[in-house]
């Protein structure tokens, strides 16, 4: 390991850390998201099953829920703020949805900072490294071509890892996005069927 890391040198250090905190945050959003989007769909089919949408049971379920689902928090801070017209209810279920996962959201943008970095890091140690071999040649009398192989060899390993750790980013990165757009869908399209069945003379007051 000590010869792999001083052969790939602080850019291949950097590469590592960077895979490091990508696999963290990828493992992070897929718990997060499963486990948030499980519990949603519980609680909507436990609302459709037993209360009707709208009812004072469900909005008083809603309006007093301490739990941490984004997708009903989100929900509770849109009718807590009681919007009247159907725009100002769209509006503000957009800006509290986004709050509510806004943790998630970060750490995609991180997963997809690092896809395109991490090409862009590993091609700077390829660089880097070939400069090293040119000016090592150039210093030697006679070059050794085995000693331009191996040199060149070492400058490529920061290529293959920044490759190696774009491809599953760039890949988690939209499989993640495409759960996570699924789940805003579903959320702001049961708090629109609650907005529906309470009428849109007072969305925020339960049972209206």
């Amino acid at each position: 390991m000590e010869l792999f890391i001083e052969m790939a040198g602080p850019v291949g250090l950097s590469l590592l850390v960077f895979g490091g905190l990508f696999l963290l945050a990828a493992l992070w959003c897929l718990v997060y998201t499963v486990v948030s989007w499980r519990g949603f769909r519980d609680f909507q089919k436990g609302a459709v099953r037993e209360k009707i949408p709208g009812s004072p049971e469900l909005m008083s379920d809603i309006m007093n829920y301490r739990g941490r689902n984004p997708g009903i928090i989100f929900i509770r801070d849109t009718f807590l703020e009681k919007p009247r017209k159907l725009e100002d209810f769209k509006t503000l279920a957009v800006f509290f949805l986004n709050r509510s996962l806004r943790r998630v959201t970060h750490r995609l943008r991180f997963i997809k900072l690092v896809a395109v970095i991490s090409p862009l890091l590993g091609l700077m140690g390829t660089v880097l490294g070939m400069l090293t071999v040119f000016r090592d040649l150039s210093g030697a009398a006679r070059p050794d071509p085995a000693v331009l192989a191996a040199g060149i060899w070492q400058a490529l390993i920061t290529t293959v890892m920044g490759l190696f750790i774009a491809i599953p980013a760039s890949l988690a990165y939209w499989y993640l996005s495409g759960r996570l757009g699924d789940f805003r869908a579903e959320a702001l399209g049961f708090s629109f069927r609650i907005r529906a069945a309470l009428g849109a003379s007072e969305p925020g007051e339960p049972g209206a």
